[in-house]
């Protein structure tokens, strides 16, 4: 495994652990079964939250296969792993449930965040070094 890959793959963990220590896992303890929660709005006040949460792990994602041929796709995929998983904790919760509409909004923040990521992040290594930028050319 090469260090820039050991690099990306610690902060995409050091991202996840920090925005799910940050979610509102508010089960008060009780848990048990398994819960669809139907309640909730499309327009929520926590559907921003999901969107915004996820986006810039879509973009590490775009970032991570920017030498596939779908890097797109791929940060999209990544992107949602976090919100999936937080709705699967959510769906043990005996106050709320798994929301399909927080999850919509968090892989609609990781296509975002992919989108932008493999549109503006230009990555190129030569005999001076490795460069990191931002760029703005059609590459979709």
């Amino acid at each position: 495994m090469t260090t820039t890959l050991k690099r990306a793959t610690a902060l995409a963990l050091m991202l996840a652990a920090s925005s799910a220590a940050k979610a509102g896992f508010d089960c008060n303890g009780s848990r048990g079964g398994w819960r669809l929660q139907t309640s909730d709005s499309w327009t929520g006040s926590d559907k921003l939250t999901h969107f915004a949460v996820s986006a810039p792990f879509g973009a590490l994602g775009a970032y991570l296969a920017r030498d596939t041929q779908h890097p797109v796709v791929y940060g999209t995929s990544i992107g949602t792993v976090p919100g999936l998983l937080k709705e699967i904790v959510d769906g043990t919760c005996r106050t709320s449930g798994f929301s399909y509409k927080d999850l919509t909004a968090d892989a609609l923040g990781a296509l975002t965040g992919a989108l932008l990521g493999n549109w503006a992040i230009t990555y190129s290594r030569n005999a001076g070094g490795t460069m990191v930028g931002v760029a703005y050319f059609n590459r979709f």
